[in-house]
């Protein structure tokens, strides 16, 4: 199942296992297995301060990327990452 979700000039795509971030800018992508994801958000303002990379340690993230986000299209991401965790909390699928 591939699953997409768009913020600025990037998509973001959930293809099984696997989670790619495209920017329109760019011709590379970021690639993660969803075993190595993290994600957090913490509110700023009137929206939320987004991070997702490569997890490190108990809570850390290396690397990834960083956006700034109204609080209606952090609840729309988050939707979109809560189907991430679960592939990851629900291992490979035979």
């Amino acid at each position: 199942m591939t699953t997409e979700f768009a913020f600025d000039n990037q998509i973001m795509v959930l293809d099984g296992r696997v989670l790619e971030i495209f920017h329109r800018d760019t011709e590379e992508s970021l690639r993660y297995h969803v075993a190595f994801l993290r994600v957090s958000g913490q509110p700023h303002g009137d929206g939320f301060k987004v991070r997702l990379g490569r997890a490190s340690g108990d809570d850390g993230i290396v690397g990834g990327c960083r956006w700034k986000m109204t609080a209606t299209q952090f609840a729309e991401f988050r939707e979109f990452v809560a189907l991430a965790m679960a592939a990851r909390d629900n291992g490979p699928q035979a």
